[in-house]
Formats: structure tokens, C-alpha cells, sequence
């Protein structure tokens, strides 16, 4: 208890007043104790000269109950010669990223949110989740080398049978 926890999904933006709320409720039984969720924009507005790219723009670590996590909107002063402030832009769907404890390892995830008329999309107001899905990178190629059966995201990592006796990478 004495040990500092090292986060690591760092949100290094400043607040802009503009955000969205995304709440985790307590029924996620996906998650355990010390994991973290990172919310990104994978097109939000990065800098203040206003180029795009993907953004962290909300953090939180799960303790085990219901996790509140405020993502940060952009601003777009530049047309009136104000500021151009980071952030997600309005509208734009969240992509979540869930960082394992246990397994120092991080996963992009899927999400299910409680109103089905909601999108997931940055809106100003709020977004229930109720249920996350990990993907979990590997080959999903049941004819490959190295299929792997928990594998719910293509990494592109498949081998082919590459011999003329038919041994999984071998070299006859």
C-alpha cells in the first residue's frame, strides 16, 4: 500500500471547459482491480497549431465499482485569432484502450453501451457503458501455422505451411 501505482494511460492535455462524460458501470466483470481504461480520439485535434491524429483524451483506473472518466473536447479559436486547444472532436466515435495490471499489457477493447440509441461518439453529454470486449491480437486463420483460438483481432502474424513435407516452418 505504500507503493506508488505508475499509470499508465497519462492524460497530458489541459481541461478546455469542453467534455464527456463516459461512465463504467459496476457490472463490468471484464476488468480487474489496478486496470486502467484509456480513452482516445483516433482523430482529435493534437496540438495547437490544430493537426490531427490519434489523442489520449480521458484516464482511469478501476477499482471495482461504477468509474466516472471526463474525456477532454478541442477548441477551435483560431477563426476569431484565439487559441487552438487539444482535444477529442465533437462528434468522433471513442476508441478504448484497457491496460492489463497483471499482464503489463495493453489491449484495444470494444465497448457496449447501456442505451443502444447512443453511439459512443463524443457528444458533451454522457455515455453508460456496460460491458467491454478485449481484442486480443493474433492469427485467426484456423488454416495457419499458428492459429490461435482466443485471438479476437488479426495481427497479421500468421505462418503458412513453407515445406515440401508439410511441417509448419520448416525447412525441407
Amino acid at each position: 500500500s505504500d507503493c506508488p501505482i505508475l499509470e499508465h494511460f497519462i492524460v497530458d492535455i489541459e481541461e478546455t471547459g469542453v467534455s464527456t462524460l463516459f461512465i463504467f458501470q459496476d457490472v463490468i466483470i471484464e476488468l480487474e482491480i489496478g486496470d486502467e481504461v484509456g480513452l482516445f480520439d483516433s482523430n482529435g485535434i493534437i496540438d495547437n497549431q490544430g493537426n490531427f491524429g490519434e489523442i489520449l483524451v480521458g484516464s482511469g483506473i478501476w477499482i471495482g465499482e461504477q468509474l466516472n472518466v471526463t474525456a477532454i473536447g478541442s477548441v477551435n479559436l483560431s477563426d476569431l485569432e484565439g487559441p487552438i486547444l487539444p482535444g477529442y472532436v465533437q462528434d468522433n466515435i471513442m476508441s478504448l484502450k484497457i491496460w492489463d495490471a497483471s499482464e503489463q499489457q495493453e489491449y484495444n477493447a470494444n465497448y457496449i453501451l447501456v442505451n443502444p440509441l447512443l453511439d459512443g461518439s463524443f457528444n458533451n453529454l454522457y455515455q453508460p457503458i456496460s460491458e467491454i470486449i478485449l481484442m486480443i491480437p493474433g492469427c485467426m486463420d484456423s488454416t495457419a501455422c499458428n492459429f490461435d483460438s482466443n485471438a479476437t483481432e488479426d495481427d497479421q502474424s500468421c505462418i503458412y505451411i513453407e515445406d515440401c513435407t508439410g511441417e509448419c516452418g520448416g525447412d525441407a
